[in-house]
Parts: structure tokens; sequence; C-alpha cells
């Protein structure tokens, strides 16, 4: 291995190498410009792709003589957050073995350790390291090394490469990319969810139908004296749960009959750490659930963790477990197999940046936890830790991702290729993402925006497809998207002439339910049921569908809005968009199963200008009856009226408040 700008001359495409192996002259296939393209890079810190290391591969001349083209752009990921996400790795994912001769790259104008490794069976082995003290030169390092994966590392955002280039031969034919699947669209009755509490009234909940609920650790795991020393002795407590914190205490197992009872299906979201956890310390109830001192990149680590989710599921999944491994507080009632859960989400946003990495989990350390949550690291760290070794048949759901970005999934899945063989380590893939000015949460927004305007279901379009082609058997649900109704805050609805802030509000939320059952996703959870305080002009305290608590969570338009939606469409998944011939109107069908299927169309303008379009004409095909149903702010089910048929044809006026048409 040498370090060095001057390397021996070009080898043509067409031309062959010769040498001698054990008296035989051996021909050997001339190595080769690799094409690198942006699919076989993952960022492992989960940020943006590092799409400009290989975006200049057709730049003239022989970058190993120093004598190329000077690419134009540079990768960094920048300094915002820059000691969050730092040192940052890409790794260089070849699809199959490579005999690789030389690797070169453009050395901009800052100075910082750059270090390139080669992956060797299970283990990563340094190939050189680089201070990148040149001006704008190609460097050039000789390698003689097979492998299929390179690692990247950036010391600081000063680490800066223009462009990487490869040479070498493959081994073997390259693999022929996934074909995308195409997984059944879901009943939109089951797609249609939203936030909540436990103290939530069920009768608000259930116009929506599913129910994340927001689930702290200490609850069921609530013991607050420094003498209790948890994991292994857990004592936990669900009927009635712990009591030691004001408004505690709740029974969750009639709360979760309850839900049931009314035709609600429940995903408690998981999230905080247990007290003794985190040394009492209240301030850092959202630290990584890690053991003291371990290492968080390693699914062991989480073992605490992983055997709560195993009492939780065993509680409430449908597996009957044997008592002897239920870790209950003494007031408990022995109780397994309840059948009342089917979804356990294990965190919520554990990319939170804003926390610092006490409570950040990069991507590897969210695998590693959720390899430990989903069935003890594949039962390697016991059969009794784990939601599948409790209940096979529960899905876990990854803690909703603040920012939805692929490249984070991909660094997860390139965690689990390593030490799952390829097993997600996951049931669901879950995100969360607010249509605003910014971009969403990553940004600072001023104000929300359509998810029109947002582009919504191209987002997440975008994630649907990668799924599709790489984890075709895992669900995408979106848990958190909303809107504000105060005027001041920065996710706000804003009014639009004399339509209020509040139906806004109520519009925008429906039509980002069409948008993602557009995407493909497969359920979606609007934050949150009820409002924190409308008054307070902080970004989610006003999101609510109702009012607050001591309001007695009164409706707001949102809320019959969705039970609206949720009305109309039941029984029927996404079909398809139907031109209409007209940029201000948009046209989805939902479609139900069975001959002959019943056909809605959800048809509005797409704007947030009170565009109107009057006169407008749906065909309905063969359809012998059709109706209006209109959003009605005091009604469950929308506002009904019968249209006349005409050739086929129905004739009605749009506006940006979403109306649909129920054809038979």
């Amino acid at each position: 291995m040498t370090n060095s700008t001057a390397t021996r001359p070009i080898a043509s495409a067409c031309l062959a190498a010769w040498i001698m192996l054990g008296g035989w002259l051996m021909q050997v296939p001339a190595a080769e410009r690799i094409e690198l393209n942006t699919d076989m890079l993952i960022n492992l810190s989960g940020q943006r792709p590092a799409a400009e290391l290989v975006d200049e591969q057709d730049l003239a001349g022989d970058p190993r003589r120093g004598t190329a083209q000077q690419p134009k752009t540079a990768y960094s990921n920048g300094w915002m957050n820059a000691g969050l996400y730092y040192p940052i790795s890409v790794v260089v994912d070849l699809a199959i073995e490579h005999d690789l001769t030389d690797f070169c790259y453009f050395d901009v104008e800052n100075q910082a350790r750059f270090t390139v490794d080669y992956r060797d069976s299970d283990t990563w082995r340094t190939l050189f390291a680089d201070d990148l003290k040149k001006y704008r030169q190609w460097t050039s390092h000789t390698i003689a090394v097979t492998t299929r994966y390179l690692r990247l590392t950036f010391a600081s955002p000063a680490a800066q490469v223009a462009e990487i280039i490869l040479y070498g031969t493959a081994r073997g034919t390259h693999p022929q990319p996934p074909k995308p699947s195409q997984p059944e669209r879901p009943l939109m009755d089951s797609f249609i969810g939203t936030n909540g509490f436990v103290d939530d009234p069920i009768e608000r909940i259930a116009a929506c139908g599913f129910l994340r609920e927001y689930h702290n650790w200490q609850w069921d795991e609530g013991n607050d004296s420094t003498t209790y020393k948890g994991y292994p002795d857990h004592e936990v407590a669900w009927s009635p749960s712990w009591v030691s914190g004001p408004g505690w205490g709740w029974d969750f197992d009639r709360y979760y009959q309850q839900l049931r009872d009314a035709g609600v299906e429940v995903s408690p979201c998981l999230q905080g750490c247990a007290p003794y956890l985190v040394a009492f310390d209240p301030n850092r109830n959202d630290a990584k659930p890690v053991m003291s001192g371990a290492d968080p990149t390693q699914p062991e680590s989480y073992i605490a963790h992983a055997s709560y989710l195993f009492q939780f599921a065993a509680r409430y999944g449908s597996t009957r477990v044997d008592p002897a491994l239920l870790k209950l507080k003494p007031d408990q009632p022995v109780r397994s197999g309840l059948g009342l859960v089917r979804y356990i989400e294990n965190w919520n946003e554990p990319d939170r940046w804003w926390r610092g990495r006490d409570a950040y989990f990069s991507p590897f350390e969210l695998a590693a936890m959720c390899s430990a949550d989903r069935d003890g690291h594949r039962q390697s760290m016991g059969t009794a830790v784990g939601v599948k070794n409790a209940d096979p048949t529960m899905k876990l759901v990854l803690g909703g991702l603040a920012n939805p970005e692929i490249e984070y999934l991909k660094a997860m899945k390139f965690w689990a290729d390593l030490h799952r063989d390829g097993d997600f380590p996951a049931d669901v893939i879950n995100l969360h993402h607010y249509s605003n000015d910014a971009g969403g949460q990553s940004g600072q927004p001023t104000t929300g925006i359509s998810p029109e305007a947002d582009g919504l279901r191209e987002r997440f379009e975008k994630v649907v497809a990668w799924r599709d082609r790489f984890l075709p058997d895992r669900e995408i649900w979106v848990s958190e998207f909303g809107y504000d109704t105060n005027p001041k805050s920065v996710q706000r609805a804003p009014a639009i002439g004399t339509t209020s802030a509040a139906e806004v509000q109520g519009w925008w939320i429906v039509r980002s339910y069409l948008a993602l059952a557009a995407a493909g996703v497969d359920r979606v959870q609007q934050y949150m049921l009820r409002d924190v305080n409308a008054e307070n002009t902080v970004k989610f305290n006003s999101s609510g569908l109702t009012s607050e608590k001591w309001n007695q969570h009164q409706p707001k338009p949102a809320w019959f809005y969705v039970a609206t939606l949720r009305h109309v469409l039941r029984g029927t998944r996404f079909d398809c968009e139907i031109p209409s011939d007209d940029a201000n109107v948009w046209v989805y069908r939902f479609r139900s199963d069975g001959s002959p299927s019943r056909d809605v169309y959800a048809v509005w303008c797409p704007t947030s200008n009170q565009t109107q379009v009057s006169g407008f004409s749906l065909d309905l095909r063969q359809a012998v009856r059709a109706t209006l149903i209109a959003l009605q702010p005091d009604s469950t089910t929308g506002r009904q009226t019968q249209l006349p048929i005409a050739d086929g044809k129905v004739t009605l006026d749009v506006s940006e408040s979403p109306v649909f048409v129920a054809a038979q």
C-alpha cells in the first residue's frame, strides 16, 4: 500500500494484463474505472446523501496521474450540529466483491482527517488516512484489496472531498437490482388515525379509529426510590399503573379493552426511561435507555429496555406466556396474552437533534436498540427479552423519526445487513413530517403550508418506492403530521380570506390524509387529538382536533372532517388519480373490494387562495347512483345531496374544501 500521485499508466479497457502464476502465464482483466453512483452510497450518519462524491464521474483525464479535470462540487454535511453528526462515515457498496487497484479523490481547500477503510470479512481495516493538506489537487493511492465495501470517514466539516474515482475489476456479474413490489393498499378505515393519551375521551378517539398512544415507561415502572435496582428484577405495573407521580395510576387493562370495544386499534408509543436508568434525573428522561457505561451501538446495551418490551408484549399480545417469566409489582394481577395490542412503538423521535448526544440516536444506535427490542438480537440476549419472544405475531414499530430521511433508513438497513443477515429490525417504518415553509421540523418555519404546496405526496412516494424495492414486507406509517390554529404559531394553518384558521386546518388535514393515501403509506396518525393550550403560540400547542382537556375536548371543525372522511371512505382503498383536465381540480378515486365495487371520488382544488371551479364535470362511467358528501363542521357524516347523472357524468362545484362523490 503506497501513497503516491505518480502511478502506473492507464490500462485501456480493451487490453489485458499478463502475470506469471505457478509457472503458467495467466491473463487477467485490466483495471478499469468503476462506474459509481449515488445508489452505492450510504451516509451512516443518516444525514443527506453524499451525492457530491460521485456526481462528476465522467471527468476527462487520468486522476491517477493528477491530470483529470477539476470537479465543481464538494461534499460536506456543514457545520450545523457538527458535534452531533461528525465524524461522518459514508459507505461505498459495490454490490459484489471487486479487486481494487486505485483510489483517487480531489482535495479541495480545507484541512481535516479523511480516512478510508475496507471491509474484510467482519472487520473494517484501514487503507489510508490523509489530512487533506493539498489545495485543489487530485490525490491517488495504489491499493491492492478485494472487497465489496469501502468506508470513507470525514473527521469534521473541513474534511472536504469533491469527487472519488475507483479503479478495479469486478469478481463476477453484478446482481440485478431488486424489482419493486406492489403491496396491497390499506383499507381507509384502518389507515386514518390520531395521537393521544390514556385520559382522552374514547368517543373522541373513535372518530379516527386508530390511536397512537403516548405511553411513558415510568408510568409502568415508576419506582423512584434510589434503592430500586430495576433490571433484571423489574416490578412493572399496569392495572393500576405506578402511582408515584401526580395523576398516575391508570388501569391500562381496562383502557385497552375499552378501545377494543369501541372499535379503536391502539399502538402504544413507549417513550422515555424508567427513573433508575437515568440515575433518577427527570431532566434525562428522554436519554437513550442504555445500561450504565454501556456502548449504545451494541444491542446488549439495551437489555433493560428490551426486557420491558417483552413484559409489555407478554401482557397485551395474543400469546400466553409462562407466569414465571412475568416481572410484576406485587399488587398486580397475573395476566398475559390479553390480545389487546398488535403493534408496539419503541421510542418517539429518536433522532431528536435538539437534545444532544445523550438523547440522539445515530442510525446504528437505533438499529441496535430495535434489534434488542424486536427479538433480543435474534435471541442472542435470551428468550425473555424483545417483543417477538413474547408474542411472535406482534409488530415492532420503529420509533417515529422526526426527519423523514431515507438515508437514515438506508444506514439502519446496512447495519441489519452486517449484523442480522439483512433482517431489518422493525416491522414498521415510522416517520414524522409537518408541512411548512421550511420543509419540515429540521428547518426554521414561519408558517404551515398546504400538503400540495409541500409536495407531501411526492415526498412520501419516494420513501414508499424505496420500501417497495428493499423492504417490501414492511409497513410505512406517518405517525405525526398536522397544523396549529394559533395565528402566531410557526406551524399554523393560516386564515385564507374569510375562511378561519380552524376551517383551513380541517381542510389541510383531510387533504394530507388523501395525499399520503395516494403516496402508498399504510397508516397515518394526525398530531394530535387535543390541544395542549390553544392560547400558547409555541408550535404544536394548538394542533388538536379538539380543545384542551379543561375545555372538555370540544370538537374543532377538523374533528368532524376527519370523522366524515373515515365514514365516507370506510371499506375502500386508494385506487388511482383521475385526470381532471383542469389544473385547479384534483380527483382521487377510492374503490371497495369485491364486485360490484363501490367508488368514492375525492374532489378538491389543491390551492390556498380561495380558488373555486363551478360546474366541474366528473365522469362516473357506469354508475347509476351518485351522492355528493360535503364536509360540515357539525356532522360526522357530512352533508349529503343526490346528484343527477347525465351521460355517465355528474356536475358539481369544487373548492379548496374536499368533497366526495359516492358512486354505485
